[in-house]
């Protein structure tokens, strides 16, 4: 079963806001440290899609589950940090698991939030 704020305009909106985010830290991660960055950070960006959409579809659709976030941020920013350490388990994968739990969980309430100003009510509640 498709979640019904999959497919929304405002998840495609929102969802461009976190790319283009993305976007602006591998531009910078690049110009800084080094190129080779652009390709793990993007690998992450383009998990984080791939995640969220596949477990998304797996939501019921009358309301917007955070899991599908969680999930899509911790695994975009393990596989990220996992592939710049080399697959080596470091401190920093914490910091990265965290970090992409937040990013998701701010999609997710950014979504909610857009989605309750258009419709006039929150989904789920």
């Amino acid at each position: 079963m498709t979640g019904g704020w999959l497919t929304r305009i405002e998840t495609l909106g929102t969802t461009i806001v976190v790319l283009m985010v993305g976007s602006m830290v591998l531009w910078y991660e690049a110009v800084e440290r080094e190129r080779g960055l652009v390709v793990t950070i993007g690998s992450g960006m383009l998990l984080y899609v791939a995640v969220l959409v596949l477990c998304g579809r797996r939501s019921a659709a009358g309301s917007i589950p955070w899991w599908p976030f969680a999930a899509a941020g911790v695994v975009a920013g393990a596989v990220a940090e996992l592939s710049n350490a080399g697959f080596l388990i470091t401190v920093e994968l914490l910091a990265a698991v965290v970090t992409g739990l937040v990013i998701g969980t701010a999609h997710w309430l950014a979504l909610r939030v857009w989605i309750g100003w258009t419709a006039g009510e929150l989904d789920g509640q």
